[in-house]
């Protein structure tokens, strides 16, 4: 397992060898830890796991890299903001 410490974007996202993982809403723009193993990765913030992911490994170098959403993570923007799906990218705050 390796850690490294990210900050996730202000659209719910950690970036991780090009790809791009959903985080909660509520952890926008804060820092987590990102555990990553090789199957998968952890997002874990306060001492505690806050979500998990598969991990994508790409072979080629050439791409714009992936990015996996999980929809329950954008639940509460989608609450405050019913719009923000259709409106494009979903940013919290």
């Amino acid at each position: 397992m390796v850690e490294y410490t990210k900050r996730v974007s202000p659209t719910c996202l950690v970036h991780l060898e090009r790809n791009r993982y959903s985080v909660p809403a509520s952890f926008a723009n804060r820092p987590v830890s990102l555990r990553v193993y090789p199957e998968r990765i952890v997002v874990a913030a306060e001492g505690q796991i806050v979500c998990e992911h598969r991990r994508i490994i790409e072979r080629s170098h050439d791409g714009p890299g992936r990015t996996v959403y999980d929809w329950r993570h954008y639940l509460a923007v989608i609450q405050r903001k019913p719009g923000a799906l259709r409106n494009g990218a979903i940013r919290s705050g």
